[in-house]
């Protein structure tokens, strides 16, 4: 039976977003994906699922060409992970799970905003990209203790998994045979102004909402 991986990636973005977390942490990269697959042709995070509107967001699929929106010089750290075939298969339920029930979770911005302060900021079906991550490795009992932790940071994901780095470099010289100016056209589609910031709007609320009840 061959080897089973799982693979975790941390990306430089060059979003203004991504820039402010990497100024606030103190860390090289700014946002968290894993995939199950070598050539991270489909990866999974909770991130804004447009381009141009930073605040819709919430769990999706993602993959190496729409991270760096066609920049070779992003750079990327890639942990590959050996796992036993049951935790291999328990993760791959759990994304299955969150992908038959993606409208449900939402991006959780506020444990963004009080990141770097004493609070959290909690809310149920509601996660930042390296928390989604760490919870996803420690529901298969990979590093649990370390991984459990509503609020983990970039730094604190190489620290942990520094042992199963797999490449770290620009993300163009990850893989040649990729093209990684083909992203998907609609993650750039920009939207009308007012129907932006409605759906901002009604995403704040639907977080304050849940956190109220």
């Amino acid at each position: 039976m061959s080897k089973k991986y799982i693979y975790v990636l941390l990306t430089q973005t060059l979003t203004t977003s991504g820039k402010i977390i990497r100024k606030a942490t103190g860390s090289k990269y700014s946002h968290a994906s894993i995939s199950l697959d070598k050539d991270l042709n489909e990866m999974y995070s909770f991130a804004r699922f447009k381009y141009h509107t930073p605040l819709v967001a919430g769990f999706t699929k993602e993959s190496i060409t729409s991270l760096g929106v066609g920049h070779d010089e992003v750079n990327v750290k890639v942990f590959r992970i050996p796992v036993k075939q049951s935790q291999y298969d328990k993760i791959e339920r759990t994304l299955e799970y969150f992908k038959n029930h993606a409208k449900r979770y939402k991006y959780n911005l506020f444990n963004l905003i009080f990141y770097l302060t004493p609070i959290e900021f909690n809310i149920k079906d509601s996660y930042i990209c390296t928390e989604f991550v760490s919870k996803i490795l420690a529901s298969a009992n990979i590093k649990k203790k370390k991984l459990w932790k509503n609020r983990i940071s970039p730094n604190e994901m190489i620290e942990i998994l520094h042992e199963y780095e797999y490449y770290s470099g620009p993300l163009g010289d990850y893989d040649k045979t990729i093209n990684h100016h083909s992203y998907e056209p609609e993650f750039l589609e920009k939207e009308n102004f007012f129907i932006m910031c409605a759906k901002s709007a009604k995403q704040i609320g639907i977080l304050l909402f849940r956190k109220i009840i």
